[in-house]
């Protein structure tokens, strides 16, 4: 039987996330030959039940839990978790850049262009946003509008951000995936990548599975962009045990606090922030509101790990319980230690530290103090679970990675948060396209 042939690309990249796709384009756009292997599919639906039905609560695409019970939102779809996140592109402060020996300016200025990055306008900010900025104004905290990658001349202030964008007025990573794919990329949907291995001549064989068969394509260079949680897997298959030993998180704690008068239900979350707070406490804080399911599970204490119908039903009754017309809500990021480990059979390693803990419990106070100020009623606080949105630092420059993003093995590299000398402590996505143009430009000048 002839063997089937074994299509070759200059480029082979893994995931199509902000750090996939912006490396494909680039790529692309230098009229490279590249593939992109996504492992979800092309979802297309928008609002919370869909979000919640088919990706949140799928064990393979959505929520994962640390064995210390920390959630870590994720959606393993094209375009990655740029498809349901909140639009933030905040630009992290110098210190980080000098703790990683890096200077990441003008891939930042070309991202903020690129994703075309404004400022939240004072005029779609919601009343209760506004009542926390009073109240954070009265503790002596400046909340200043967020910077975010929306075109805000379509948005309707709807607050569904995170469901995926009804009217697509929030950049994801789908865009330049699609311009990749005009420039002759090829895109390869609901393939699993497992495994990288080098070849005898230049170049990386990527093995992969799609639509129940093992199948595989050779790259002069492959770029792992699949997210802290499964690129450390991958290398891990490749050879590179080290990989996945370390995660942090972002860790962040929420809180709640009902009023008279005033919520901020339907609210575009996370509009402004108190930036002052990010180099002096290594915090985040912003104004922050869930919709209803993820009230229920911090305010009634549920959250259910399937979607049926006994379920859906309990989540209604428990709904009854959560005013959220007059309800604000706070929340802050933390820079978490680097501990832990990603397990190759996907099982997540990761406690809060002492020195995460002492973070958080001062993030709640700063949260609390500017609720109750704002007009909530002491004591109707509610402190939140742990969550995170952030993996990071899996597969870290420095550690597994040299200076140019490639690992031990030759032509194989890393573009997404897993490279992360140390997290952030605030929203990532403006950083990742930066470090994939910077890449981008190493590979194109070489």
């Amino acid at each position: 039987m002839k063997k089937a042939t074994v299509k070759k690309y200059e480029s082979i990249v893994v995931g199509s996330g902000p750090g996939g796709a912006t490396i494909a384009r680039e790529l692309a756009r230098a009229n490279k030959s590249v593939a992109i292997l996504e492992y979800g599919s092309h979802y297309k639906k928008k609002g919370q039940m869909n979000a919640i039905s088919n990706i949140y609560l799928d064990e393979n695409l959505g929520l994962k839990f640390t064995s210390g019970g920390i959630s870590i939102g994720r959606s393993r779809i094209l375009g990655g978790s740029s498809y349901f996140a909140q639009g933030n592109a905040v630009t992290p402060p110098d210190k980080i850049f000098k703790e990683w020996g890096m200077n990441l300016s003008d891939e930042l200025s070309s991202a903020r262009e690129d994703l075309r990055v404004n400022l939240m306008p004072m005029e779609l900010i919601g009343k209760g946003t506004k009542k926390l900025m009073e109240g954070a104004k009265s503790l002596g905290y400046e909340m200043k509008p967020t910077p975010k990658c929306v075109d805000y001349s379509k948005c309707s202030r709807c607050g569904k951000c995170g469901f995926g964008c009804p009217k697509n007025a929030k950049w994801t990573s789908i865009e330049f995936v699609e311009e990749a794919v005009k420039n002759n990329a090829d895109l390869y949907l609901n393939a699993n990548v497992t495994k990288v291995k080098h070849g005898s001549g230049n170049f990386n064989i990527v093995y992969f599975n799609q639509n129940g068969s093992v199948k595989e394509i050779i790259g002069d260079k492959v770029i792992i962009s699949a997210g802290a949680l499964e690129t450390p897997r991958i290398l891990q298959n490749s050879g590179i045990e080290e990989a996945g030993k370390g995660i942090a998180l972002d860790t962040f704690q929420t809180t709640y606090g009902y009023t008279k008068d005033v919520g901020m239900k339907n609210e575009v979350i996370l509009a402004v922030y108190i930036e002052s707070l990010i180099e002096e406490k290594e915090l985040f804080p912003a104004p922050y509101m869930y919709p209803a399911l993820s009230l229920v599970r911090d305010i009634a204490g549920y959250m259910p790990k399937k979607f049926d119908l006994p379920s859906l039903s309990k989540v209604l009754l428990n709904l009854r319980k959560v005013k959220n017309k007059n309800l604000l809500g706070m929340m802050t990021k933390i820079r978490d230690e680097i501990t832990g480990e990603v397990k190759n059979d996907g099982t997540i390693i990761k406690e809060n530290t002492e020195s995460d803990l002492k973070k958080l419990d001062e993030a709640f106070e700063i949260n609390r103090d500017i609720i109750v100020a704002a007009g909530a009623d002491p004591k109707s606080i509610v402190r939140g679970v742990y969550e995170a949105g952030h993996p990071c630092c899996t597969a870290r420059i420095g550690k597994i990675l040299d200076k140019n993003q490639q690992t031990e093995i030759e032509g194989l590299f890393v573009s997404d948060a897993s490279a992360f000398p140390s997290p952030l402590g605030l929203p990532p996505i403006l950083t990742i396209v930066a470090l994939s143009k910077r890449l981008a430009k190493h590979l194109l000048s070489n």
